[in-house]
């Protein structure tokens, strides 16, 4: 893993050890006044679909994340505060957690019971005093009273190590469960060092900073105690505060920084600006526009820096960690996205993993990064084009061809069953079996051509040829082998065995079989089938099952929406965006995996980096795909996404363009679009067929699709309603 080296967190003191040196560089570090107005979020109040809410505030850089449930608790990994009512009504109901209906991961939730409710709102926000990989978080707790009749409200916020599982361990936490805390003032202290701040008007216990000694991960001896009589619709606020990590600097200094106000406004400015960047999305579905910036916040918050360069990650909390398999979604979907420094960024960390032979290897015999290196580089390159950008790449893609072809030259010479692809392998992951693995042959045949497309936009033709020529003898040897393997599909393994991992991949993204190939149809609808619903229906076309047929997938299935999509079945990969976006938590993102039943996911929380980057591209390409020799236009659009879907700032590899779907009468749509030097192709929803266009040098193919010369920005047609019976009527 590459790792950052932590500045001001250290234990042992380090730099800010003096607590008046400290409270000065947090002062010239952190107390900046704001310099615009920052208007306060609104949350997004969604249901929760798994079993135990939980969300993630970070920043893009930090080491940790703050894990924000389950139940009323937030925490960075070596202390958490717990909050509960103290109420003779009963037990207080917690809701889910929620972020801002901007996407902004600021994030709320409520305790209520039947005479009192509490509002909780959290922002989290990188401190240069604190270190460049720490975080502050502030939390304001407003208390209402709700019953006619005057009462005391009692709330308790009680410092642990970290929530009730399922809650993350951090790599780097305090390797003790003994905890000697004490109340310093209204800051608490774990084992030396400071750990919260409380608002200065309750009641700390056990009073007079004697130190006690507790065990274990649960609830320690420290709480504080917010008490207040209050009448029908009157509130009390209270505030605390945390450092990500604990620290020695004084609490005194970090207190002046934590104000909430503060802390809220620097969180929801320094988000905006992030999603600001990205390309925005607007549909007449407003919670595919939800969940488009929710997978960008986690995308992004799903990153380390490493000696200066950005290092993407698996997720917030357990996946802090780098694996080719995920690091090339997240490159492409970044890409796509219109965040095209992270991307670049990225992927240019990618090469760090290339061994002295020319494999690029983040895991032990998985030897698909290989090729899913190379698509990243091209992905980075080519969204939108960088001759220079591709240039950088050359040094690194000409040894890993080497290493490819290497690989499947010594499978020709030792009279292998299955000659010319690359040798047996384990990756102990996912395909659980040790076998030649078809994804692994699908990733070459797709990073081969990347490196040629690189290649020819760097200028070098002989390497783009070289390539190429690779790319049509691996496309050969693996024909041969689909053809002796005695699979009616496309099998995980040449010999049969493994579960369906990187054999998805074979029709998008690496495209080795044409997306109208029989084998992906038959493909598709034997996974497809072992879901409850596949089951129970014998067709569905939503989330697939790894494993157990009953434990879902977020992101395995994503690859067969997308053939779905390029193969003319954009209701398939319609049902799977629905699909993926209802089995999402209540901010929007997606665990890896979860119990169909009951939306239980053990210890491998949300959000999934790699789920997030399988839903942008998936809605990206619905609007706007640039994979075939042209542009193309809702490939995925229905006829509601026609009544007013906009894309802007969309990189293309044939240049960033916006793109807009309406529809200015019910039998006339209109598609505009940045004109480009590419033909253009616009698909007609499914319901309908295009009986005339006035636009010239458009034509009418099929009823199904527009065709524009290149250099055209837009294209009218009128529509007629498809006679029962015609595909795609209805859908």
């Amino acid at each position: 893993m590459l790792r950052c080296a932590a500045l001001a967190h250290d234990r042992s003191g380090g730099p800010l050890r003096r607590p008046l040196l400290a409270a000065l560089l947090l002062t010239l570090a952190c107390d900046r006044a704001p310099r615009t107005v920052v208007a306060p979020g609104e949350p997004l109040v969604l249901p929760e679909h798994y079993a135990r809410s939980i969300a993630a505030l970070g920043m893009p850089g930090a080491h940790r994340a703050f894990q924000v449930g389950h139940d009323s608790v937030i925490g960075g990994g070596d202390a958490a505060i717990a909050w509960r009512l103290i109420d003779d009504a009963g037990a207080a109901r917690v809701s889910p957690v929620w972020f801002e209906r901007d996407g902004v991961p600021v994030a709320h939730w409520s305790m209520a019971t039947a005479r009192e409710s509490v509002a909780f709102e959290a922002a989290a926000v990188p401190c240069a005093a604190l270190g460049d990989t720490s975080l502050l978080v502030s939390i304001e707790a407003i208390v209402t009273w709700r019953d006619a009749v005057p009462g005391a409200s009692t709330l308790e916020a009680r410092l642990a190590t970290r929530a009730d599982p399922p809650a993350v361990i951090p790599w780097d936490a305090e390797d003790t469960d003994r905890h000697e805390e004490r109340w310093n003032g209204r800051f608490a202290y774990r084992n030396g060092l400071l750990v919260a701040g409380v608002d200065p008007t309750l009641t700390l216990t056990p009073a007079g900073g004697a130190a006690t000694l507790t065990r274990g991960a649960g609830p320690g001896a420290l709480a504080a105690i917010g008490r207040a009589t209050l009448a029908r619709g009157e509130t009390r606020r209270w505030h605390y505060w945390m450092p990500v990590y604990p620290t020695r600097v004084a609490g005194v200094g970090i207190e002046r920084l934590a104000g909430h106000a503060r802390v809220a406004h620097d969180a929801r400015a320094a988000w905006r600006d992030w999603l600001a960047h990205a390309a925005p999305l607007a549909t007449p579905d407003s919670l595919v526009n939800a969940a488009w910036r929710a997978a960008l916040v986690t995308l992004i918050v799903s990153h380390e820096k490493d000696a200066g360069d950005w290092v993407p990650l698996g997720n917030p909390f357990q996946y802090r960690d780098v694996w080719l398999r995920d690091a090339a979604r997240s490159v492409r979907a970044l890409a796509v996205a219109g965040l095209t420094d992270l991307a670049r960024g990225d992927a240019w960390t990618l090469r760090r993993f290339q061994l002295p032979n020319g494999a690029l290897l983040s895991q032990k015999s998985q030897l698909d990064g290989t090729g899913e290196a190379l698509w990243a580089f091209a992905q980075a390159a080519m969204l939108p084009p960088s001759r220079e950008w591709a240039i950088r790449t050359l040094p690194t893609v000409r040894r890993a061809l080497d290493w490819l072809e290497v690989q499947r030259e010594l499978t020709a010479r030792i009279d292998m069953r299955f000659p010319g692809v690359l040798p047996y392998a384990d990756p102990h992951d996912n395909e659980l079996v040790r076998a030649e693995l078809v994804g692994d042959d699908a990733w070459a045949i797709g990073g081969a051509a990347a490196a040629a497309r690189l290649a020819r936009l760097a200028g070098d033709d002989a390497l783009a040829s070289r390539a190429l020529d690779a790319v049509v003898a691996h496309r050969r040897a693996f024909a041969a082998a689909l053809d002796h393997c005695g699979s009616p599909d496309v099998p995980p393994s040449w010999q049969g065995v493994g579960r369906d991992w990187g054999n998805l991949t074979v029709g998008y993204p690496t495209r080795v079989l044409a997306p109208d190939d029989p084998r992906l149809e038959r493909l598709a609808r034997r996974v497809r089938a072992r879901t409850p619903r596949g089951a129970a229906t014998g067709t569905g076309a939503g989330l697939v099952s790894y494993g157990p047929a009953d434990t879902l997938h977020s992101y395995l299935g994503t690859d067969l929406a997308q053939w779905s999509l390029f193969a003319g079945r954009p209701a398939e990969a319609r049902a799977y965006l629905a699909d993926l976006i209802a089995h999402g938590s209540s901010t929007l993102g997606q665990a890896e995996l979860f119990a169909w039943r009951d939306g239980a996911f053990g210890a491998n929380l949300p959000p999934h980096a790699t789920a997030a980057a399988g839903l942008v591209d998936l809605v990206r390409n619905m609007v706007v795909a640039d994979d075939r020799d042209t542009l193309e236009l809702a490939l995925g659009a229905d006829r509601a996404w026609w009544r007013g879907t906009r894309l802007e700032r969309a990189p293309t590899r044939f240049g960033t363009i916006d793109v807009t779907l309406e529809a200015p009468a019910s039998d006339m749509r209109r598609a505009r679009w940045t004109p480009v030097e590419a033909p253009v192709r616009v698909r007609v929803a499914d319901g309908e067929r295009a009986i005339q266009t006035p636009t010239p040098g458009a034509r009418i193919v099929d009823g199904r699709w527009i065709e524009c010369p290149p250099r055209v920005g837009a294209v009218e047609f009128r529509v007629a309603a498809d006679p029962p019976g015609a595909r795609g009527a209805g859908s």
